[in-house]
């Protein structure tokens, strides 16, 4: 971790409690007993002379070490105090939904962009600021900046690894150890898996109590579900068809869960949290995880002995799934329509959109290799450079940005998917629960489609 200093106004010891606590009978982490409880980081040591603070409010793992870097420079330069809320990303969308329900939130709250979702989960353009006009909207890239437009306009703004994807990263010396290779289809996954397990190796670190990343198994694969029909996403996005009508979905479900039951997840996948799948990888105990591609630089930032040419990436291999989809969405700034500190927040943001900010983003972010911004130097490794130019060929976007009502409910898939995983329920029940909660999510918005 590099060093930054903090001001902790609040304890951050219900942040460690979340991932110690045992897990439910449905498999999520229990909340801890104050649910609106908050880590917060003050990029300053003390109040700033001005009297003037923007607050921030994020999810747990979107604000970077150099962003609050960054938020000390801006202080030193303009006196104005820069907090960041945190919240354990388990609890975080149902507060900042509280927060802009009751009129109360942060100057700035970050959410995942979607120009589906913004507009019909957060209301943007209700709660946000339109930003259409702000210098840095001309060298942001179009295809991440529609994500965070309504009508359009400007919204938010997305300073994240956009060329970046989730991904299966392997370590290429435990493969080259048992004469592996990385699998082109599910059945050769499946060998890989139970030549490394029966050497006493686990073969894939996953982390359900983290609530937010098994679910990316069943997301990761979404070029596979658009080769089973071109116009799937359209077909689910005007309600001619169901999650629960396309067996391509439960297919996948049931391979995950075959997955499990093998032991490929290892022992400890309900307990095990994201946190520690760098250093878990770095120890050599674990072979394979499904991470951001850019984040093998976090593993060799653990293990100094470990170089890029250790690690390997492929596609998630489910339903012979060999396309690492496109990823136009992450998580993005707003700013919130009620805040009376809207001027300060859009120059906060302005500061961290110059190219020498972005800049100093990429160099010294380890999961960053870009930023959606013309006029940057890249940083891509070897390795990424070789996943980007074999795997992603940019014809199939990641379902949860491209189909409408999906993303929203992100964490109740991951709940559902822990209960099928501990045999409560079936893949037919995942699917009819994700079509029932779209539907309730399109009779909110009022669409004629449902």
């Amino acid at each position: 971790m590099k060093s930054y200093i903090l001001s902790l106004l609040l304890s951050a010891v219900m942040l460690a409690s979340l991932f110690l606590t045992g897990c439910t009978s449905g498999g999520a982490p229990e909340a801890p007993a104050n649910p609106d409880a908050q880590d917060t980081q003050s990029a300053t040591d003390s109040a700033s002379s001005t009297g003037e603070t923007i607050t921030i409010m994020a999810s747990q793992d979107w604000v970077k070490d150099p962003e609050m870097e960054l938020a000390k420079k801006f202080t030193e330069e303009t006196k104005i105090a820069v907090d960041y809320q945190i919240i354990p990303s388990d609890q975080y969308p149902n507060l900042l939904m509280t927060r802009l329900n009751s009129g109360e939130c942060a100057d700035i709250f970050m959410h995942q962009s979607g120009k589906f979702d913004i507009v019909s989960l957060l209301q943007i353009e209700k709660n946000g600021v339109d930003l259409s006009g702000e210098e840095w909207v001309s060298r942001f890239e179009d295809a991440v900046k529609q994500q965070v437009s309504a009508n359009g306009k400007v919204y938010g703004i997305t300073i994240w690894d956009q060329s970046d994807s989730y991904a299966y990263i392997y370590n290429k010396n435990l493969f080259a150890q048992y004469n592996l290779s990385p699998p082109e289809n599910y059945e050769e996954f499946k060998a890989v898996c139970q030549t490394l397990l029966d050497n006493g190796i686990t073969p894939v670190y996953e982390c359900v109590a983290s609530g937010w990343h098994h679910q990316l198994n069943f997301f990761d694969v979404s070029a596979a579900y658009d080769a089973t029909d071109d116009n799937l996403v359209d077909k689910l996005n005007n309600n001619s068809t169901t999650f629960a009508d396309n067996e391509i979905f439960k297919a996948l479900l049931d391979q995950m869960k075959e997955v499990v039951d093998a032991g490929y997840w290892g022992e400890y996948y309900m307990s095990n949290v994201y946190e520690d799948l760098a250093a878990e990888m770095a120890s050599g105990e674990y072979a394979m995880a499904v991470n951001m591609m850019g984040r093998i630089g976090d593993i060799l930032a653990i293990n100094p002995s470990l170089g890029e040419t250790d690690f390997g990436i492929f596609p998630a291999p489910y339903l012979n799934n060999q396309i690492i989809a496109e990823t136009p969405c992450g998580p993005s700034k707003f700013i919130y329509s009620g805040s009376q500190n809207q001027e300060l927040a859009k120059q906060y943001i302005a500061f961290l959109a110059s190219p020498e900010n972005l800049q100093f983003m990429i160099d010294n972010e380890t999961s960053f290799n870009s930023v959606p911004f013309s006029g940057l130097n890249t940083t891509h490794s070897d390795e990424v450079k070789r996943a980007i130019q074999a795997y992603k060929t940019g014809k199939s976007t990641v379902y949860q940005n491209a189909v409408i009502y999906l993303n929203p409910q992100w964490m109740e898939i991951g709940t559902d998917i822990t209960s099928m995983l501990m045999g409560q329920i079936t893949s037919a029940d995942v699917a009819a629960s994700i079509d029932q909660r779209r539907a309730d999510q399109a009779s909110a918005a009022g669409d004629d489609n449902w």
